[in-house]
């Protein structure tokens, strides 16, 4: 189990934190590091149920909702389609939780899950209220977490892993990622955070 901050307010959450029904397995071939060239931000459409639709409170009820996005699409296989998925905290924190993780393939962008890294904001950033949200400082968070993947994903509780130097090196114009709107004809990740996917980078935590 692995739970650790990587800037102040960007917390990461490994998968051993939230799975609890181990007859469910991981799913995605391995891909190895250097074949990781780009990222697609998604939202996963299912909101919190309370009057922050977009805002979580607390750790049990961001784990609970990663078990039900496990079962949730069976069609896509009995597993988190995302590599990793974001939670924007009442707290103002952003915390990630391991999908598939880093190193297998996703069931997320048709064409684009071997070579790509989706992160899914847990959420409706389309249709529903994202008041309290400051999605602009969300992005500069979700910098660090897409650096530390590129420049040094490790930690002593994670494990010592290899960069992902490529990461990156294929963006859209205009954007250091992609949204997956730009190769479907869909809302994903939603235009609320669409209007500043052009803020987000590969920032280094060391130099935070």
């Amino acid at each position: 189990m692995a739970r650790f901050e990587i800037v102040p307010h960007l917390n990461f959450f490994s998968r051993k934190e939230w799975v609890t029904n181990n007859v469910l397995p991981r799913l995605g071939g391995k891909v190895d590091r250097n074949d990781r060239t780009h990222v697609f931000i998604h939202h996963t459409v299912t909101p919190d149920s309370d009057s922050t639709p977009n805002i979580w409170e607390t750790e049990d009820e961001i784990f609970d909702r990663m078990r039900k996005l496990q079962v949730i699409r069976p069609t896509l296989g009995l597993d988190i389609p995302y590599n990793f998925v974001a939670f924007i905290m009442d707290n103002g924190d952003l915390n990630i939780c391991e999908g598939r993780g880093e190193d297998r393939t996703g069931a997320h962008t048709k064409g684009h899950n071997t070579q790509a890294i989706a992160v899914s904001f847990a959420g409706n950033f389309e249709d529903l209220s994202v008041d309290g949200a400051d999605l602009k400082g969300k992005m500069r968070l979700l910098s660090f977490f897409l650096g530390w993947l590129k420049f040094d994903p490790s930690h002593p509780d994670y494990g010592q892993f290899k960069e992902m130097k490529n990461l990156g090196s294929l963006a859209p114009s205009g954007r250091k990622v992609f949204a997956h709107g730009d190769v479907k004809a869909t809302a994903c990740p939603g235009r609320k955070i669409v209007r500043h996917l052009d803020e987000v980078d590969f920032l280094d935590p060391k130099n935070a």
